[in-house]
């Protein structure tokens, strides 16, 4: 069985690759996570995806490269 931590990591490298999978919140897992992305203002080629969950407001950022 994944830890928490575990099912966190899945679902980032999911998301890494396809903003728009469905994951289902490894917090609550009641709700798939929403994805927003942050655009680096100083350096265009970092993106920073924010994973939440609007159940239990669960979150976890990846900082990806483009």
């Amino acid at each position: 069985m994944l830890t928490k931590t575990q099912k966190w990591i899945e679902a980032g490298k999911l998301i890494a690759e396809n903003p728009d999978i469905k994951v289902l919140c490894p917090e609550c897992e009641q709700n798939n996570l929403e994805v927003q992305d942050i655009r680096n203002e100083h350096n265009s080629s970092e993106l920073e995806r924010i994973m939440y969950c609007p159940n239990c407001k669960a979150r976890n950022i990846l900082r990806l490269k483009r």
